[in-house]
């Protein structure tokens, strides 16, 4: 039977839905990839603007955008001239240069070594460590290089050595004050003030830094009317020091001289004007050079002594005792006491430094024999109690606030922990710790008439705006009756002109002062060394109206050495320098 053929609208209905079918499946195809593109580009700025937004806004910003630190420049030390008044700058900004490396592009790192060795004077072995790091793309060879050394690196044009401006701390005097100055020196990649004024003062001297945000055009140049954020930075503060130069000078070469001519280890001197606190000189033997601090071997050199180091003053802190029980009314000048010789006390038995009995003799006499068996009795006569309250008015218990990076406390017991053997010793200044700037500060408010008074080195701060700050005298309360200082002033004339302490005796002038050979502590354990002992002068001048008052100390000089022998004499050469230069004229006939 022959099959029926299907009709021509079929077939045609038939391809035409075919021809749907394949229109369709295509829309399908595409509608997929328009939204997998949509998807991937959704995604891409959910990471753009969302998850890396910043980055790409900081890129952004880098292009069509400034920003930039301001950098403030950091405040100059001076000092005074006394008489001219006219400044000399003693810390400074000076621009230098860092020679670095950029080690993969250096072509012959030995040869390299050897050109840099003689113009950088650094050992070629160093350099040639830095230089053969093959893949470092920076490396520092040499920061502080002067602008003349660079230019002879430059002229070799060797590949991979280039250089940088770096504005760095230049002290012009070198070693000079370098205890009061300190030094400006880096923690990481950033520079701070270490010791001195440059740490105690690192802010006031460093100023605030300042901002700048703008926009640019494709050339780098500002956009007129665009954006623009501006916070200037502000300048340091210069400072201006008490320091007498040719005081500090003097002191500082005497010092030196004396350290080497008794064989000590380390000696200090402080000078201060008792009758506003400014310090005229510091000094402490060693010292070192501020522009090569990094060269020093021993860090501890570094320790300003003078308001640091602790030490047990000796007699040198007689007369304060003395002062408090005439101040108390329990003794006067003229009072006599017996000196045996020897007194024992628990199981102690405490003697004269000279072994010596004196009989009965005036408190005076007490001062000028420095007897510890005078003392002894002077300090019972004034108690636990009374005596630590009289260290608390002169001083001792509390920081002296001096503008110097950084000073120690001292080391003084609570009286109620003290034994009776305490209070012997601590009348004649073992068994209490003290800063030699502490034994000054209070000996000036012997000087003064009994006011203790706040130590200070710098004299005014010159702001950026070139405003001037004077630092005021304060006054922080009185120690001592008037009538009480200027007795103990004429006792301790009496020790330089009748006593041990006659090597300090200036003719012509009265002068006031009292010697100490004290004992060293051990470390770690109880008792003192013999092997170790501390020489110190403390005095002032002229008695009837005191324009300085000087401590002179060293530690450990050689030999069979006191007080007397060594501290003494250097006092007088400093006072007599002081007298010279303050042109001081005389107040007693000189014999001749």
């Amino acid at each position: 039977m022959r099959q029926k053929r299907r009709p021509y609208t079929y077939r045609k209905t038939q391809e035409k839905n075919q021809n749907s079918s394949g229109v369709s499946s295509r829309i399908n195809t595409l509608i997929i990839a328009v939204i997998v593109v949509l998807v991937i580009v959704l995604g891409r700025l959910f990471d753009v603007q969302i998850l890396r937004g910043n980055y790409y806004s900081a890129l952004a910003s880098g292009q069509h955008q400034i920003f930039e630190d301001l950098f403030p420049s950091r405040g100059t030390i001076y000092i005074e001239d006394k008489f001219s008044k006219d400044l000399y700058p003693l810390a400074v900004n000076k621009k230098m240069y860092l020679i670095y490396a950029v080690p993969r592009s250096v072509e012959d790192p030995h040869g390299t070594s050897e050109k840099l060795h003689d113009v950088l004077d650094m050992p070629t072995e160093e350099i040639y460590a830095r230089l053969s790091k093959e893949d470092d793309v920076y490396e520092p060879i040499k920061r502080r290089v002067p602008e003349d050394v660079k230019d002879e690196v430059m002229e070799e044009h060797i590949r991979g050595i280039s250089y940088q401006p770096e504005h760095v701390r230049y002290y012009t005097e070198n070693e000079f004050a370098s205890h009061i100055l300190g030094f400006l020196g880096y923690e990481g990649d950033k520079q701070t003030g270490k010791y001195g004024l440059e740490g105690y003062y690192d802010t006031k001297l460093a100023g605030e830094k300042g901002f700048l945000a703008a926009d640019k055009d494709a050339l780098g140049r500002f956009v007129i009317g665009g954006r623009k954020l501006f916070t200037e930075a502000t300048d340091g503060s210069h400072l201006v020091l008490t320091i007498d130069r040719v005081i500090q000078y003097k002191v500082e070469k005497i010092l030196k001289e004396s350290v080497e001519q008794f064989g000590a280890e380390s000696g200090s001197v402080v000078i201060m004007d008792p009758t506003n606190g400014e310090i005229i000189a510091l000094a402490n033997s060693p010292d070192f050079n501020p522009n090569e601090y990094s060269k020093v071997d021993d860090v501890g050199v570094f320790t300003n002594t003078a308001i640091y180091e602790l030490y047990e003053p000796g007699s040198a802190f007689k007369p304060l005792v003395v002062a408090a029980a005439i101040n108390s009314g329990l003794i006067s000048p003229n009072t006599v006491i017996e000196d045996s010789g020897s007194v024992k006390i628990d199981k102690y038995t405490i003697k004269n430094s000279d072994l010596a009995a004196n009989g009965n003799i005036t408190i005076t006499e007490v001062l000028e024999r420095s007897s510890n068996i005078g003392m002894v009795q002077v300090g019972n006569m004034l108690g636990r109690d009374r005596l630590y309250n009289y260290l608390e008015r002169f001083g001792f218990t509390d920081l002296t606030g001096i503008d110097l990076n950084s000073e120690a406390m001292t080391n003084i017991s609570e009286p109620r922990t003290w034994s009776e053997v305490d209070l012997a010793t601590v009348s004649f200044g073992q068994g209490v710790a003290v800063t030699p700037l502490r034994l000054v500060n209070a000996m000036a408010s012997i000087a003064n008439g009994g006011k203790l008074v706040k130590p200070h080195i710098v004299k005014k701060y010159i702001h950026s705006d070139e405003s001037e700050e004077l630092v005021p005298t304060d006054f922080h309360r009185e120690a001592v009756s008037k009538s009480t200082a200027d007795t103990v002033a004429a006792m301790m004339v009496s020790v330089v002109e009748h006593g041990n302490a006659n090597t300090a005796k200036i003719p012509g002038y009265k002068i006031a002062g009292k010697t100490g050979t004290a004992q060293v502590a051990k470390e770690g354990a109880r008792g003192y060394d013999p092997n170790k002992k501390i020489t110190s002068f403390v005095g002032f001048g002229p008695v009837h109206d005191p324009k300085f008052v000087v401590l002179v100390k060293f530690n450990n000089p050689g030999g069979d050495v006191w007080g007397a022998s060594t501290a003494a004499p250097t006092f007088k050469k400093i006072a007599e320098e002081l007298i010279k230069y303050y042109q001081i004229p005389p107040t007693e006939k000189v014999d001749k």
